[in-house]
Formats: C-alpha cells, sequence, structure tokens
C-alpha cells in the first residue's frame, strides 16, 4: 500500500477525507516538503532575516492561495520548524514574530497581534502576519481609533476613508513596495494577485516523482492499477501534459477564473486517483478500470464516457466542464472518427482508444427505431469526447499542424501569440500580427464591412448602434491612421510576482494606451470570424466602451475652435463603402467630396 495515494485523495473536497486540503494538516504530512512549491516571496523574507533586514510583512488572499506554506517555507529555511511540527496561533523567536491566521482570535486579540506585527521591526524583527482581507481592514481601523484616543484625538470619518482606500489600493495593485500608516511601514501582499499559473507544471512533477512510487512496484496489482497506470503515463509525457495543464490554468487565469494552488493540487490529484484507493484496486482488479480511471476522463470530471456530478464540487473540473473543450471540433476529427486514425496516439494509450472504439461501433450505425437512433447519437457524441480527451492530453500533432495550433483551435485564435508575449520577450513581427487583428476588428466594428486591401485606409470611429442592426448610413467622428494603432509589451518588475518574466499588453494610441486582455481579443476575433456575444460579460462590455472613449479623446473631430461645420458620413452599398464630405454654409449644404 502506497501512503502516498490517500495523501493524494485528501487534498480534493470530494468524500470524506479532505483533510490534506486543510494548511494546517498539510504541515504536519510527511509528504508535505514533497510536494510544497517554494515563493518568491518566502525566499526574499528569508533572505533579508538572514541579513539582517527586519520588515512587517502582512500576507492576504483567497482561501488555499498558499499564505501558511509561506510562512511555513520561511520557517523551514530558518530552521525554526521541524518536519511533521505543527504551527501555533503565534510564535515568537529570536528574530521572527508570526500570526498563523487572524481569523482564529478575537477581534480584541486581533488588534493587539497587528500592532505588535507593525512594530516587530522596531524590536529587530521581522513579522509575518497572515489574514482575510476583512479582519485585516476591521483590526486595522481599530488599531487607528485606539491610537488616536491615546493621542487624545478621534479618527474622523474622512480618515476612515482614507485608510480603507489605502489598504484596498494597495490590495489591488499588490505592489512590492512599502506603505505606511501612521508611524508604522510595512509590506501588504495581497498572495491572490499574484500570478500562480506557472506552478501547475511544477506541482505535476512533484506528485509524479519516482521517488514518491516506489512502493507501487512490489504491488501485486500494479499491471492492473489505474492510479500507478496514470502516474506513469503523466511521468513519461510530463512535457504533453504538463503543457496542456499550464495553458488550461493560463485561459483561466486570463479570464479572472484564476485557480489557487490548492485548487489545482486538487484537479490534478483527483485526475491520477479518482479518489480510488489501493484497497479498492486490490479488490476490483478489472483492467476496464485503465480507461475508465484515466487522467484524461477524470481531469475532465468523467469516468468512461459518463460524468461524474461529484467531480463538479473540483473548481477546475467545474469550469473545464462549463468550457466545453472536449466538444469543439478540431482539425484532426476526420482522422480520428472517419478514418479511426490512432497514430496520433503514444503506443501505451493506443490500445485503450482501439478497445473503446470496438465497443462503441453500435453506436455509429443508423437505427430504425428514432429513440435508438437519438441513443446512438449521444453515445456517438460522448464517444467523440473521449478520444478527443486523450488527443488533448496526450495525443501529438496531425500533419501540417503543431500543438500550438491545437490550442489555438481550443482556447481561441491568437491564444498562444498573447500567453508568448506576456510571458516573454518576443520579436516586433509578432505585435504587427496581434496590431493587424485589431485594426481590421477595429473596422467591422465602426463600419460593418471588412477593410479594403489598401492598408493605409483610415479607420473611421463611427456613430452606430451597439446592436447587430444593419446601418447603411454612419456618421464619422474621427479618423485613425493604421499606423497610430500600435502594440506595445511592459515588463512588470515586481519582486513579488513568482514569474521569471511577465509582461502587460497594451494597445498603444499617440499618447495614451489601454491593456488589452485575452477576452478582449477573443472579442476582436469574433468579430473578424463574424461571431460575436460580449453582452453576456459585463467586464468586457466595459472594456470595450472605455477603448472606444479612448479613440475618440485621441483622434475625434474637433472643429468647435474654427467654427466649422464639417461632417463625414460613410454610406454603405452593395458595391462597397463611400465617404462622403459635407459642410454648412448658413442654410446650405455642400458636399466637399
Amino acid at each position: 500500500m502506497n501512503e502516498f495515494v490517500e495523501y493524494l485523495n485528501s487534498t480534493n473536497n470530494i468524500g470524506g477525507n479532505s483533510t490534506g486540503s486543510l494548511a494546517e494538516a498539510q504541515v504536519k504530512s510527511p509528504y508535505f516538503d514533497a510536494v510544497k512549491i517554494d515563493r518568491k516571496v518566502g525566499k526574499r523574507i528569508t533572505n533579508e532575516i538572514q541579513q539582517g533586514i527586519y520588515q512587517a510583512y502582512i500576507l492576504t488572499g483567497h482561501a488555499g492561495d498558499g499564505k501558511t506554506s509561506i510562512l511555513v517555507q520561511v520557517l523551514k529555511s530558518l530552521s525554526l520548524l521541524e518536519n511533521g511540527e505543527g504551527l501555533s496561533v503565534s510564535k515568537e523567536y529570536e528574530q521572527l514574530f508570526y500570526v498563523k491566521d487572524m481569523s482564529e482570535v478575537s477581534e480584541q486579540d486581533q488588534v493587539s497581534y497587528l500592532r505588535r506585527a507593525l512594530s516587530a521591526p522596531n524590536d529587530g524583527k521581522t513579522s509575518i502576519l497572515i489574514s482575510n482581507t476583512g479582519p485585516l481592514l476591521n483590526a486595522f481601523l481599530a488599531l487607528v481609533e485606539i491610537e488616536k484616543q491615546e493621542a487624545g484625538s478621534e479618527l474622523s470619518e474622512e480618515e476612515r476613508i482614507e485608510l480603507q482606500s489605502k489598504l484596498l489600493t494597495q490590495l489591488d495593485r499588490n505592489a512590492d513596495k512599502e506603505i505606511e500608516v501612521g508611524e508604522y511601514s510595512f509590506v501588504l501582499v495581497n498572495i491572490a494577485r499574484v500570478d500562480n499559473v506557472s506552478f501547475a507544471k511544477d506541482i505535476l512533477k512533484k506528485i509524479v516523482a519516482e521517488e514518491l512510487w516506489k512502493k507501487c512496484s512490489d504491488c501485486s496489482s500494479a499491471s492492473k492499477c489505474p492510479i500507478l497506470y496514470n502516474r506513469n503515463l503523466l511521468f513519461n509525457y510530463y512535457d504533453r501534459v504538463g503543457d496542456f495543464i499550464d495553458n488550461y490554468y493560463r485561459f483561466l487565469y486570463e479570464n479572472d477564473k484564476r485557480m489557487t494552488i490548492r485548487q489545482m493540487i486538487g484537479q490534478i490529484s483527483y485526475g491520477i486517483t479518482g479518489n480510488l484507493t489501493c484497497k479498492k484496486v486490490k479488490i476490483a482488479m478489472l483492467k476496464p478500470l485503465l480507461f475508465k480511471y484515466n487522467f484524461a476522463n477524470l481531469f475532465f470530471g468523467y469516468r468512461a464516457l459518463t460524468v461524474e456530478k461529484e467531480a463538479f464540487q473540483i473548481r477546475g473540473i467545474q469550469h473545464i466542464r462549463e468550457l466545453g473543450i472536449d466538444a469543439i471540433a478540431l482539425n484532426v476529427d476526420y482522422n480520428l472518427f472517419v478514418n479511426h486514425n490512432y497514430s496520433y496516439f503514444p503506443e501505451s494509450v493506443r490500445g485503450l482508444i482501439d478497445d473503446l472504439t470496438n465497443k462503441s461501433r453500435k453506436f455509429f450505425q443508423v437505427a430504425e427505431d428514432e429513440n435508438e437512433q437519438n441513443t446512438n447519437q449521444e453515445k456517438n457524441a460522448e464517444f467523440r469526447k473521449a478520444v478527443r480527451r486523450f488527443y488533448l492530453l496526450y495525443g501529438m500533432p496531425a500533419d501540417n499542424e503543431t500543438i500550438e495550433d491545437l490550442y489555438n483551435q481550443i482556447f481561441g485564435s491568437n491564444f498562444v501569440d498573447y500567453k508568448k508575449l506576456i510571458t516573454s520577450a518576443q520579436p516586433t513581427s509578432m505585435k504587427r500580427k496581434i496590431q493587424g487583428v485589431v485594426y481590421k476588428a477595429l473596422y467591422i466594428k465602426n463600419t460593418g464591412f471588412l477593410p479594403p486591401s489598401n492598408t493605409d485606409m483610415l479607420l473611421p470611429l463611427t456613430l452606430r448602434r451597439e446592436n447587430d442592426v444593419y446601418q447603411s448610413v454612419l456618421l464619422v467622428l474621427g479618423e485613425v491612421n493604421k499606423t497610430d494603432i500600435k502594440i506595445e509589451t511592459q515588463k512588470i518588475s515586481n519582486q513579488l510576482e513568482d514569474m521569471d518574466e511577465k509582461y502587460e499588453l497594451f494597445i498603444k494610441l499617440r499618447d495614451s494606451k489601454f491593456k488589452l486582455t485575452l477576452p478582449m481579443l477573443k472579442y476582436f476575433n469574433d468579430l473578424i470570424d463574424g461571431s460575436v456575444r460580449s453582452n453576456n460579460n459585463p467586464a468586457l462590455t466595459h472594456g470595450i466602451a472605455s477603448l472606444d472613449t479612448l479613440l475618440l479623446e485621441e483622434f475625434g473631430n474637433d472643429n468647435t475652435s474654427s467654427g466649422d461645420c464639417e461632417i463625414s458620413v460613410i454610406v454603405n452599398t452593395t458595391y462597397g463603402q463611400k465617404i462622403k464630405r459635407y459642410d454648412f454654409d448658413g442654410d446650405h449644404v455642400v458636399v466637399i467630396d
């Protein structure tokens, strides 16, 4: 029996044993060090203490973001915490004072702990205080109010609002500089704002490490164990599987569906074990379990061809089911489902797909009975999803395609380019490619037509209805040269970020710039493809409106200073577009062009 399997089963919230998902239990586990991820902020705190630099650190964020793990990382780096030793509510060492969780103490003690943490640097100590946002804000307000009263004054409403605003602004920006409140200086870190996607592959690599699975080699059920089979698959095809997981979590992150480290571990662990135990595997001893409990199925919330509804409790599985990634038609579909060409799969997986195909052949046929035909169609659709899941996780690219082409098919056109632009320095040619997408989409949005082949054509900014109603005449509010729309990247210099390199992507418009997000880029591509649904995404709708406003501010017509009354309109005809310019001369309208 491999106790590590039990540990993996305890890291998700399905079933009764989810103790491993709690930070306190994780710390005591003998497997904590084997799976934990070291964070840059933890290294920074450790290095400062070793150099005799003392600061107050306050860590906040969502449950499962790794706040407690950062504390443990620092303690173990300084040899202040033994393996298997738990954490106290608070503890003071020669050079360090910590508070494990402000939520575990009374409001009165919260204020006392906050004051002690903030004053620790004055005593030659670093402090680490962990707190949820709500208790932290309340404790700060209470502390400042107490100190005001001790000084013989009161905290005004304006000062209260200013303090809240200062703290909330820092939580939003997550800058790595000290901030000051009264006489205190401290570093406030919102772990929820730190990009953690890069940890996904590290987590996978640690989980499948050989030393954690040595016991399985002597097991009598090893040849038929789906857990070990999954582990071996992930170990042998780590780069391929890890790449998919990394891109999936990146897609979620860029669409405001950030996964915590605990949630990543939960989904990956469930994908390996399916919450099976060594005991259950020994009793079952069934080879079909290798397909039913395959990582490609479990990671998507399936067991064989059936959706496992309980798995929806795992957030990553809930998101991947909502996205319907395995239902997206791929370029390789014809070869997979018509030719049944499975040469794209590794040999260790190909046999499972062959068996699945043979068992599903009856669903490919047309039945005379309507109900039976509907059933066959549904089963055939589930069969195709299963094959796609295996292809997404293990398959090699089809002819004349790359893995990047595959990711663009499931996550949207230009997804791979966007990811490259925000994670590493890229050549100007890639930025020009994105510039072309933006210009083309904005032209369609403003006119309803594709831009003419003339690359020097001005982009008209028009007054139009925000719906799909065709307008034959549009008032032109301004015009933009294509060269005035540039794509730029700006490197993020923040010692709290765990990524070695990270960039923000912007649309540059003369003297201003607009942050380009993945949802916005997908919106532009949808415009070009002729399929747009932005009304169900308030953040995207707001971003579109903000960009329109910025374009008008930079390039809108302004005739008020000269007294001119010139207007331009676009007339859309079946023969193309015509731009007409008019001037008002008293009671007369003069056609300029």
